[in-house]
């Protein structure tokens, strides 16, 4: 398997985190506006099973370099 490995500020990291969230957003979308044995919906939940197990790994790794506002998922970044 292939790796890359990046250097991400926590600005940077930030963004990565929202769009994963939003990602998951738009999945959560499709499977609603399917029919649950539709291969749309079946896609879309397989993917989400999958980003969903990235954003965990992801969490469990940054965690502990970054803040908790890094997490924050609007913009006040609190």
């Amino acid at each position: 398997m292939r790796k890359l490995q990046l250097e991400l500020s926590a600005d940077n990291f930030g963004l990565v985190w929202r769009a994963l969230h939003a990602e998951e957003e738009k999945l959560q979308e499709i499977i609603n506006s399917h029919d649950e044995e539709s291969d749309e919906a079946i896609d879309a939940a397989n993917d989400m099973v999958y980003l969903r197990l990235y954003r965990d790994e992801l969490k469990g790794k940054a965690e502990g370099i970054f803040g908790a506002s890094v997490f924050v998922l609007d913009n006040s970044r609190t």
